[in-house]
C-alpha cells in the first residue's frame, strides 16, 4: 500500500473542509482571498495536515491538528484581528509603520494555517518541527504574493515565524498578529474537535482530559465585546469543559499580547455565566 492511500485524501476534502473554506473565502477579497484559496488547495500544505492528524488522533490520542483545525482557527484569527482593528487596535505591523492591515492579515492567514503541520513530527516542541517544515512554504507564498516588496517579504517572514513559534505559549510573543493567532488556537475547543479521539477504544492514557473536556464544550463565539473590541462566549453542557478553558484558552490568552482586549465568559448549562476577563 502506497503513502498516498494511507493519508486521508487531500483532494476530496470532507464536508467540513469544504463548508468551512467556503465561509472563510466568502468573507474575504483581493489579496488576501488569493492567498487564503491557494492555501485551502496546496497539496504539500494539506498532505502535511493530513499526516499530522494521523500522529495527533491515531497515535496519541489528541484532538484534531489538521486540516479542520486549520481553517477554524485561520477563520478566527483573522476575525479577531478585525475586531481589534475596528475597536482601535490597530497590527504591530499597523502601529510600526513596516505594513498595511492586509499585509497583517496575511502574516496572520499564512502563519495559522501553517501553525501545526510540526504535530506530524511529535506533540513537544512541534512549534519549531513546524518552522523547519514550513519555512520553504513561506518563502514560497511571500515570494508569490509579495514579489515586488523584498524588504516587506523579510518582514512577513519574521512576522509569520513570530506567529507559529508563539502559538503554545512557550516563548514569549510581543506582536498583535502572533497574539490574535495564540488566542485563536486556544478558542478552538469544542466537542467537534474531540469527536474522533471519543470514539476510539482505548485504554486510558495521558492527555485523555484534554479530549473529555473539548467534548463538553458544546460552542464558541467571538464577537464584538461590549467595553472592549473582542468577546469570546463559551457554553458548556457540563464543568469538565472549565479544564480546557482555564487550562488551555486562559494560559494562551494570558501570554497574549491582545490580552487585554478581550472579554471572556463561560457558562454551563442552566448556570450564570462566569467571567474571566471583563
Amino acid at each position: 500500500m502506497n503513502m498516498e492511500s494511507r493519508v486521508p485524501d487531500w483532494k476530496s476534502p470532507t464536508p467540513k473542509e469544504k463548508q468551512l473554506q467556503d465561509v472563510l473565502l466568502s468573507r474575504y477579497s483581493g489579496r488576501l482571498h488569493d492567498v487564503l484559496s491557494a492555501l485551502v488547495t496546496d497539496e504539500e500544505i494539506n498532505l502535511y495536515h493530513s499526516y499530522a492528524n494521523v500522529v495527533s488522533v491515531r497515535r496519541l490520542g489528541y484532538n484534531d491538528h489538521g486540516p479542520v483545525h486549520a481553517r477554524i482557527t485561520t477563520y478566527t484569527a483573522l476575525k479577531i484581528l478585525g475586531l481589534l482593528h475596528q475597536g482601535g487596535v490597530p497590527p504591530s505591523l499597523v502601529a510600526e509603520e513596516v505594513g498595511t492591515f492586509e499585509d497583517a492579515q496575511m502574516a496572520v492567514a499564512i502563519g495559522c494555517f501553517l501553525h501545526d503541520i510540526g504535530m506530524s513530527v511529535t506533540r513537544d516542541g512541534h512549534e519549531w518541527h513546524t518552522l523547519l517544515l514550513a519555512d520553504d512554504i513561506i518563502k514560497r507564498y511571500l515570494d508569490r504574493f509579495c514579489p515586488d516588496d523584498p524588504a516587506l517579504r523579510i518582514v512577513l517572514r519574521a512576522m509569520i515565524h513570530e506567529i507559529i513559534v508563539g502559538h503554545m505559549a512557550h516563548d514569549r510573543i510581543h506582536s498583535v498578529e502572533a497574539g490574535t493567532v495564540l488566542v485563536a488556537d486556544g478558542t478552538d475547543m469544542t466537542r467537534g474537535r474531540s469527536r474522533i479521539p471519543m470514539n476510539q477504544q482505548r485504554d486510558p492514557m495521558v492527555g485523555d482530559m484534554h479530549r473529555f473536556s473539548a467534548h463538553s464544550i458544546a460552542r464558541v463565539d467571538v464577537a464584538a465585546g461590549e467595553s472592549k473590541p473582542v468577546r469570546i462566549s463559551i457554553k458548556m453542557e457540563d464543568a469538565t469543559g472549565l479544564f480546557q478553558i482555564e487550562e488551555v484558552l486562559m494560559t494562551k490568552v494570558k501570554a497574549s499580547p491582545i490580552m487585554n482586549h478581550i472579554e471572556i465568559s463561560a457558562e454551563v448549562h442552566g448556570e450564570q455565566p462566569r467571567w474571566y476577563l471583563r
